[in-house]
């Protein structure tokens, strides 16, 4: 009798092991904040732990992320996001990701750093408008495919809006090149190598000029391109390498103060990438050094 109660005793403990295993498996880090939030819509202060797909929602105060994969996020005052161990899915507001190997995705776009020690924020300014600002190197912004549709310099700004799904239209502007016998154009909006094919590309070869087409489903040849264009139209903007760079540099800014008093839905638009209208903006999600509801009390989160 003592053995098989000793036994059915061990039985439920093994039971009741189980999904503690579970749980304790299933939790990637932990959230921190000075005042309260939400976590999967019951209210939390301070700190609480990160299960994988966890829903935060901040109120007043900014929240801080650390992942047990070495991961360092930030979520803004008033912002919304999904976290997983690989991924932010921003929902609502401003998400920073300090680490790489890690993506913030917005409106069907991948956000990335590209290397330590750089700051990526994204801003969801809209249901189908993101703002993406690189902060001490460069970030890496695609679509929901996941090609490159532009990188960032630190210090610079974009803002974007993808467009329906299975458009093709490209229309990107730079100064036309060879590389290993192939056509090029570096777009100097976005900062993305496009290889392209078609008539009348020869005679701009050294010209600033803007090129119109439709993405290819071949893959590109040449190395570091992110897409193959097929050209429909070529429009020479300025005669001559250095002073198409000149005038590259004018009009960029003179594009991005359009775009940023206009907004991405006017006659402002600088380019279009992988199905994505992009344009420079003069904004301060770059420039600002804390995002909103970060004080300089911001508790740590070493455990």
């Amino acid at each position: 009798m003592f053995s098989f109660a000793r036994r059915a005793s061990l039985g439920l403990l093994s039971l009741w092991a189980v999904p503690a295993s579970f749980a304790a498996s299933s939790a990637i880090g932990l959230v921190v904040a000075n005042g309260s939030f939400h976590l999967d819509q019951s209210s939390v202060r301070g700190s609480a732990t990160l299960l994988d797909g966890t829903l935060i929602e901040t109120n007043v105060s900014s929240s801080q992320l650390q992942l047990n994969n070495g991961v360092n996020l930030r979520l803004a005052a008033q912002s919304r996001a999904r976290v997983y161990a690989s991924r932010l899915v921003l929902e609502k507001g401003i998400g920073q990701v300090e680490s790489t190997n890690y993506r913030i995705e917005a409106a069907s776009l991948q956000i990335e750093a590209d290397k330590p020690g750089v700051t990526a924020r994204v801003q969801l300014a809209g249901p189908q408008r993101v703002v993406v600002a690189a902060r001490d190197g460069s970030v890496r912004v695609s679509n929901s495919g996941g090609v490159l549709i532009a990188r960032l310099d630190s210090g610079r700004e974009m803002a974007f809006e993808p467009q329906e799904s299975g458009a093709t239209v490209t229309k990107v502007s730079g100064i036309l090149a060879l590389k290993d016998g192939k056509f090029i154009v570096i777009d100097r909006t976005t900062n993305v190598t496009m290889q392209l094919q078609g008539t009348g590309l020869e005679a701009e070869v050294g010209n600033l000029v803007e090129i119109t087409g439709t993405v290819d489903p071949a893959p590109p040849t040449v190395a570091g391109a992110s897409q193959l264009i097929d050209v429909t139209s070529v429009k020479r903007l300025t005669k001559g390498g250095r002073a198409a760079g000149a005038g590259a540099a004018g009009a960029a800014g003179a594009g991005a103060a359009g775009a940023a008093a206009a907004g991405l839905s006017t006659g402002a638009v600088v380019a279009i990438v992988g199905g994505v209208v992009a344009a420079g903006t003069l904004g301060g999600l770059a420039a600002e050094h804390d995002l909103p509801g970060q004080g300089s009390s911001q508790p740590s989160t070493s455990r």
